[in-house]
C-alpha cells in the first residue's frame, strides 16, 4: 500500500478501530493533519513548532495533549507500517502558570443584572436568570424542555445538554449542535426554583406544542453562542463587564456558601460528584469574607 499523506494514514488507523474520537475532532478539526501533507514533513521540528504554535493562539493545555497524543498514535502507526522511519519526538511543553481566578460578579453588578432580567423577561434572559438562581452550565440551560421544569413543584429537572460538535474533514471548519447526556452521572439532578424565578419563565419563555424546548419553544434547542452573544449584548447594555456565561455558575455557588449552605447541598445542586470539586473550582472567598474570617478568629482570641 503506497500511504503518502499524514491525512491517509489517519483514515486507515480510525478503520481499524482506533479510538481517536476527541482527538481526532481536534486534529481534523483545526486542519493539524492537514499541515503536515506529506509524511517527509512530520519531524521533532515540525511537531514541536505547530505545539509551540497552539499555545501561541491560547489552546488549552488539555486540547493540546488530545492533539499531541493523535498525532504521536499516527506517528506510531506510520512507523510500524514502515511508511516513516522512527524518530524521537521530545516535545517542550510550557511551564506551569498560575491558574487564572474564576470570575465572579459582584454584589453590586450582579443586583444591577438580576433587576433587569426580570424586568426584560425574555427567552435568552431567562435562561441568564437560571443560571443565576440555579447554577446550571450553558448547554445544560438551552438542552432544557417545558417537561422538565415542574411548576407546581417549582423544580428544574437536568436531564440533557446541549453540545457543539465540530465536524471532521470541513474546509471551511463546520459544527452542529447535537444533543446529549449532562457533564456527568451526576449532573443527572434536580434543581430548586425560587418563586421569582418560577415567574419569570413563566412568563418570558415561549409555550409551543407538544414538549418543546423551553428557551425556543418549538423542537430545536437554543444556541449556546446565541445565549453567549446575548449576555455580553446585556453586560455591555448595563455598563457591566464583560464575562463568561459560566462566571454566573462561579457566582451562584459563591452566594451560597456567603448564605451559610452547607457544602454537601451545593455540590449536589451544582451536579458534581465530589465535595472537593465544588470547593477547588466554585467557591472563591473573595477579600471581605477572608477578613471577616480573620476578624471572628481574633475576638474568639480576645
Amino acid at each position: 500500500m503506497d500511504v503518502k499523506t499524514f491525512k491517509e494514514a489517519s483514515l486507515l488507523l480510525e478503520g481499524q478501530g482506533a479510538e481517536l474520537a476527541h482527538g481526532v475532532a481536534l486534529a481534523r478539526g483545526n486542519h493539524e493533519i492537514i499541515r503536515f501533507r506529506r509524511l517527509e514533513d512530520v519531524t521533532p521540528e515540525s511537531f514541536q513548532a505547530l505545539i509551540d504554535s497552539k499555545f501561541r493562539e491560547g489552546m488549552s493545555l488539555n486540547s493540546v495533549k488530545a492533539i499531541i497524543l493523535v498525532l504521536k498514535m499516527i506517528i506510531r502507526f506510520c512507523e510500524d507500517e514502515g511508511w516513516m522511519e522512527p524518530k524521537v519526538y521530545r516535545l517542550r511543553m510550557p511551564t506551569r502558570r498560575r491558574k487564572a481566578e474564576p470570575q465572579v460578579l459582584p454584589v453590586r453588578d450582579e443586583k444591577t443584572l438580576l433587576a433587569w432580567l426580570h424586568n426584560n423577561p425574555t427567552p435568552y434572559n431567562v435562561g441568564l436568570l437560571i443560571c443565576v438562581y440555579c447554577g446550571l452550565r450553558i448547554g445544560e440551560v438551552c438542552a432544557l424542555r417545558w417537561s422538565d421544569f415542574d411548576k407546581d413543584e417549582r423544580i428544574i429537572h437536568v436531564r440533557r445538554a446541549v453540545h457543539r460538535i465540530y465536524l471532521v474533514d470541513q474546509v471551511p471548519r463546520k459544527s452542529m449542535i447535537a444533543i446529549g447526556p449532562p457533564k456527568t452521572a451526576d449532573s443527572w439532578r434536580d434543581v430548586p426554583v425560587a418563586v421569582r424565578l418560577a415567574r419569570s419563565i413563566n412568563e418570558g419563555c415561549p409555550k409551543g406544542d407538544g414538549d418543546p424546548y423551553l428557551l425556543t419553544g418549538n423542537k430545536f434547542p437554543a444556541d449556546p453562542q446565541n445565549f453567549r452573544n446575548n449576555f455580553k449584548r446585556v453586560c455591555t447594555r448595563l455598563g457591566i463587564p464583560v464575562r463568561k456565561v459560566h462566571s454566573l455558575r462561579h457566582t451562584f455557588a459563591t452566594r451560597c456558601i456567603e448564605s451559610q449552605c452547607d457544602f454537601k447541598t451545593l455540590s449536589s445542586i451544582l451536579g458534581h460528584s465530589d465535595v472537593s470539586t465544588t470547593l477547588n473550582i466554585y467557591v472563591h472567598p473573595d477579600m471581605n469574607q477572608k477578613r471577616k474570617a480573620v476578624e471572628r478568629m481574633i475576638r474568639k482570641m480576645s
